[in-house]
């Protein structure tokens, strides 16, 4: 079997979620994967970017997909609205094949504080002894702002001051960005029920591909 999906991100940096859901795609029992996220630049006009806009975007620039996921941050501990709201702008679309929500509860830097080693070393101090005092996985997905938390965690974990700071300071997104691009599947993000969900979400399109390719 093989699978071609679309990613519509929510910020051009979460492309890096790609190479981590084909390698779901394939622990879940699909022998190949490939994805995209669509470049709506190529786009004749400007478009909108709810929802609704980028999956018909995205169809217009991917008209072969097998299975569209759509990134959007909960920014809530309650994910549920978000996965309505998404749901509500696929029927607009009017696109009536598979379709998976990849929604991080509260925000996607929930996920990414539960590597220590990986702040470390984007923060220049892979060897570093401050404490860093981050969330346990049980408690990570109730903070009000992980974003907030990470940022300030990279900040704290390269024990530097000055100008120094100052240029880490300025390329915090593109530090963020690495860490999602190394996120480690398995571990503590399976026990976060926003992994749960995804992963049960991308099992069960996988039970019924077969069918659906008929």
């Amino acid at each position: 079997m093989m699978v071609h999906f679309v990613l519509i991100c929510e910020g051009s940096s979460d492309e890096a979620l790609i190479p981590h859901l084909r390698s779901l795609l394939v622990e879940c029992g699909i022998k190949e994967a490939t994805g995209v996220a669509p470049d709506f630049d190529r786009l004749p006009e400007r478009r909108n970017r709810d929802v609704e806009s980028k999956v018909l975007a995205a169809l217009e620039l991917e008209s072969n997909v097998d299975v569209l996921f759509i990134h959007r941050d909960a920014d809530s501990v309650d994910p549920n609205p978000r996965y309505d709201e998404i749901s509500a702008a696929i029927g607009r679309a009017g696109y009536t094949n598979a379709w998976i929500g990849v929604v991080p509860v509260q925000e996607t830097e929930a996920w990414l504080l539960l590597d220590e080693r990986a702040i470390r070393r984007v923060s220049g101090r892979p060897n570093g002894r401050v404490v860093l005092n981050l969330p346990t996985p049980n408690l990570v997905e109730r903070l009000p702002s992980p974003k907030e938390k990470l940022l300030h965690a990279i900040l704290l974990a390269s024990e530097t001051s000055g100008r120094r700071y100052k240029t880490l300071k300025r390329k915090l997104p593109a530090l963020r960005a690495n860490l999602l691009t190394e996120l480690k599947l398995g571990g503590p993000l399976n026990s976060l029920s926003s992994w749960a969900r995804l992963k049960r979400d991308v099992e069960a399109f996988v039970r019924g591909y077969p069918t659906i390719r008929l």
